[in-house]
């Protein structure tokens, strides 16, 4: 994925935690025309708070630039992967939803104007 740009705060980005994030990422290029080559990613990774609390201390927020629209999740999680997983498939449930509402305007646009051709040619 080449237009994909992470940034972490306070923890080191490890190549691991970089090619799980790639490998999660590059499965929401199938909602994209074009398989996601003009699609932006802006991923931020970090820390929610540097004591010794425990829980959710971990987030993940990306910033998905499309021509068609812009979509943007952020997740917290006791764990970077957990967080990861949890961010990627809040994305495709919000693409997919949005992809289910414009299918439906074009579907309820046709029958109307479908309708208004029958009305008119009576």
């Amino acid at each position: 994925m080449k237009n994909l740009s992470i940034l972490c705060k306070d923890f080191d980005l490890t190549d691991a935690i970089k090619l799980y994030a790639t490998e999660k990422l590059s499965v929401l290029n199938k909602y994209f025309p074009n398989n996601g080559s003009e699609v932006s990613f802006n991923l931020r990774l970090g820390k929610v708070t540097q004591s010794q609390h425990s829980g959710k201390i971990y987030y993940a927020e990306v910033s998905i630039k499309s021509p068609e629209k812009n979509f943007g999740a952020l997740v917290e999680s006791d764990d970077i992967y957990s967080a990861l997983d949890m961010l990627k498939d809040d994305l495709a449930h919000n693409i997919a939803h949005y992809k289910d509402k414009e299918h439906s305007k074009n579907i309820r646009s046709a029958r109307k104007f479908k309708e208004e051709l029958h009305t008119t040619a009576e």
